[in-house]
């Protein structure tokens, strides 16, 4: 049987941990500035723990991109943070961005799991895998330890299961003609997208105080309208419901305009926020049923890809955007 050593990596395993470095370094610049700034010991416990749990993958995956002489991503560094700067976003905000960190770390290191073809990257992100589910328990048993746990809405069980008979079902109305109530599936969407785009708007929010660009301060704005557009639509189908809708993020930024992180980064945060949306929508998108609904996902996944190609346009107006590897030469 061949060891790793002899068994060149994919194209695939190349590009997950390509990626992954890039993202690593992300997190960690995003991790130390908040660990400057949390006010909570129990929070800044927390991050303290992620940051070393993110430092130790990074540590892997540059391990094992260099096995392979793959040259490593310039990814982020300190030039790209700047930890003295004033505090920008709340507590709460910082326990809801890692939390969202470890749900798309968990996410990604997944379907890359299911990409890799040797036992060494494999396990590597079963790694991964296990650390997205450390740092998401953590930070949820701290957000429900603080009572600020924004959770999805309750539902009433049904009485019995049962079947759809009547195709109105999908068009969102009832059997008597009324409009029928989101069911839990949808729901759970529903909820998640608008939690998605909370944290967004804050972060566009922050990012428009701070650019140093006016390019880039007018992108953020555009990005934040448009959070703030999706936040409105999607609410209306859980109101329309009987539902609550996830929290604001007005008291989660504060009012500073020094930056405390480079153009560069912001705007790859924004190109990573608006790949998941468009991931996110489009699973929300196959498994909802109402029809409106699906057109509401359809619009959202248009738009978010027109904002994608925008911040990556910029990004490569200004020699920020790194290029993945690609063939140079076809290989016989």
């Amino acid at each position: 049987m061949s060891s790793h050593k002899s068994v060149k990596i994919t194209s695939s395993e190349m590009a997950s941990l390509w990626q992954g470095y890039i993202s690593h370094t992300h997190n960690i610049c995003m991790l130390q500035y908040f660990i400057a700034k949390t006010e909570d010991p129990d929070i800044k416990i927390t991050l303290m723990n992620a940051l070393q749990i993110v430092e130790e993958l990074n540590i892997d995956t540059k391990r094992l991109l260099e096995l392979e002489n793959v040259p490593l991503p310039t990814g982020f560094g300190s030039q790209d943070v700047d930890i003295n700067a004033p505090r920008l976003f709340s507590d709460t905000f910082f326990m809801l961005f890692i939390k969202n960190m470890a749900k798309v770390m968990m996410s990604t290191c997944s379907i890359m799991h299911t990409m890799a073809t040797r036992k060494d990257i494999r396990e590597h992100y079963r790694k991964c895998l296990d650390a997205g589910r450390t740092v998401f328990d953590e930070v949820s048993d701290l957000l429900l330890a603080k009572g600020t746990y924004s959770r999805p809405p309750f539902m009433e069980p049904p009485k019995k299961s049962d079947f759809i008979e009547n195709k109105d079902y999908l068009n969102g109305i009832n059997l008597f003609g009324d409009q029928r109530n989101l069911n839990a599936i949808e729901v759970s969407h529903v909820f998640a997208n608008i939690e998605a785009n909370v944290l967004g708007n804050a972060l566009t929010k922050a990012f428009g105080q701070t650019a140093d660009k006016k390019e880039l301060r007018d992108f953020f704005e555009k990005a934040g309208r448009m959070s703030e557009k999706i936040i409105r639509n999607l609410t209306k189908f859980l109101t329309s419901s009987q539902l609550p809708s996830p929290m604001g993020s007005d008291t989660q930024v504060f009012s500073s305009s020094q930056p405390a992180f480079s153009d560069r980064l912001m705007m790859y945060q924004l190109t990573t926020l608006t790949g998941t949306g468009i991931s996110d929508y489009a699973t929300s998108l196959a498994l909802s049923m109402r029809n409106d609904l699906k057109r509401q996902y359809m619009d959202l996944i248009d738009d978010t890809a027109k904002l994608g190609v925008n911040a990556q346009n910029i990004m490569i107006d200004n020699s920020w955007l790194e290029q993945p590897p690609q063939q140079d030469k076809i290989v016989h």
